[in-house]
């Protein structure tokens, strides 16, 4: 404990971690609750929090990591060290183990800030622990492989050759996603709505995949160097069955497109939370109930606005959620701290209807400017509700003022008559 202590003092892991802590309060402080989509979000908020862990603090620890360990060959201490009554790897763990827990402290420095800014906006649920044993999984890898290849190398040039080399890997597996370096470096950048929760198993997995992977790692400079206390085949040997096994599990495990690979749906819930206001009606997730009061007052808008109109989607039901056949929707929620304003326009677009076949071609209509007929619905039923649309031109405007020019009743039958014909996949009536 001492020695570590004394490493940790004098190792220049420190002045990463303080970096990098200093750095991350500042990203998860400075965006705002209303134009963030993960402050609210306990899943979002672990998600950012193990992202910016791997990405960012991983490969400039890795580059710190990597520069403590060539300490020795800076200072002419190589033969030395190798004939110390300590091992190689053991020296290389004790590099490894000091970065490892600089690293940990500013993690969790940046995990309090981060989940004080959610309990801010909501104190639903609980905090998603998985992802962040992966991101403090995968950041022991990252310095595992800087304590590698600084003991093996005798160059300055590799200290900072590690720092890019994580950064350029996470670059290229985001160009090139589905495959096997995907799941075996993972830095989840995913949007989970609420119906998501962690794969735990997989995470699980891959946290046991990055251990003892780097630990086997820090183990090959003194076995190359064949030092006087060489690593014990044993342990080494578990480690590598281990890294083998947990590897070969992450690669061979499959997932259900479009689902993601680290996450799995929720059951669906016994009693979601459920608003009414006239003939509509809206429901969230138990999770999402900070947004209710917004969804209320948004809904009695909605319920106001499109009156006694039929043939419109009156059920509103965030993602995920099982809806009940007729006039329903889905509700998409982007952001945790969504406004009345926000949730008024997702459910008057979520109003309009959609046609039957995913095989339905858009229908031009030469009155309206050549836009498809479904743009002239919609600016339509916005105009007769009072809520902003697009402007696509003169000709489209006066073929818009044909139908709000009209008669009240006309109006209302021709919306009604456009939904039923969108649904069937033709096109609109005549205009008014």
């Amino acid at each position: 404990m001492r020695v570590l202590l004394t490493e940790m003092r004098r190792g220049e892991a420190k002045w990463g971690a303080a970096l990098m802590g200093a750095i991350g309060i500042y990203y998860f402080t400075a965006e705002s609750p209303g134009e963030s989509d993960w402050i609210g979000w306990w899943n979002q908020t672990s998600l950012q929090v193990q992202l910016f862990s791997v990405i960012v603090m991983g490969s400039v620890m890795s580059a710190a990591a990597a520069w403590s360990a060539g300490r020795a060959f800076r200072h002419r201490t190589r033969v030395w060290a190798d004939t110390a009554a300590r091992g190689g790897w053991a020296q290389a763990l004790l590099l490894w183990l000091a970065a490892w827990l600089w690293a940990l402290l500013a993690y969790a420095v940046l995990i309090a800030v981060a989940f004080s800014r959610t309990a801010s906006v909501s104190e639903v649920s609980e905090p998603a622990w998985t992802p962040l044993l992966l991101g403090a999984g995968m950041m022991g890898l990252q310095i595992a492989v800087g304590v590698a290849i600084g003991s093996a190398l005798p160059s300055r040039v590799v200290a900072p050759f590690a720092g890019i080399f994580w950064y350029s890997l996470f670059v290229v597996v985001a160009f090139v996603p589905d495959t096997p370096l995907d799941k075996l470096f993972p830095a989840i950048d995913e949007f989970w709505s609420s119906e998501f929760e962690p794969n735990t198993t997989r995470m699980l997995i891959a946290v046991a995949w990055c251990l003892a992977f780097g630990l086997a790692l820090t183990a090959l400079p003194a076995l190359w160097r064949r030092t006087a206390l060489a690593p014990r085949p044993v342990a080494l040997g578990a480690l590598t069955v281990v890294a083998l096994v947990a590897g070969g599990t992450l690669v061979a495990f499959r997932t259900p497109v479009p689902d993601s690979y680290w996450a799995v749906r929720k059951e669906q819930p016994a009693q979601p939370l459920c608003t009414t206001s006239g003939r509509s009606k809206v429901c969230l997730w138990p999770e999402d109930r900070h947004l209710l009061p917004q969804a209320r007052a948004a809904l009695r808008t909605v319920d106001s606005g499109l009156g006694s109109l039929s043939g419109l989607n009156r059920g509103f039901y965030a993602d995920g959620l099982h809806r009940p056949s007729g006039h329903t929707a889905e509700l998409p929620l982007m952001s945790p701290a969504a406004t009345q304003a926000d949730l008024t326009d997702a459910m008057f677009s979520a109003a309009l209807p959609q046609p039957k076949s995913s095989k339905c071609e858009p229908h031009i209509l030469k009155a309206a400017g050549g836009y498809p007929d479904t743009f002239l619905f919609e600016s339509a039923v916005r105009a007769r509700i009072g809520a902003p649309g697009e402007y696509y031109g003169e000709e489209f405007g006066r073929a818009l003022e044909r139908i709000t020019g009209a008669p009240r009743a006309r109006q209302d039958q021709w919306i009604e008559a456009a939904a039923a014909d969108i649904r069937a996949c033709k096109p609109v009536p005549k205009l008014p």
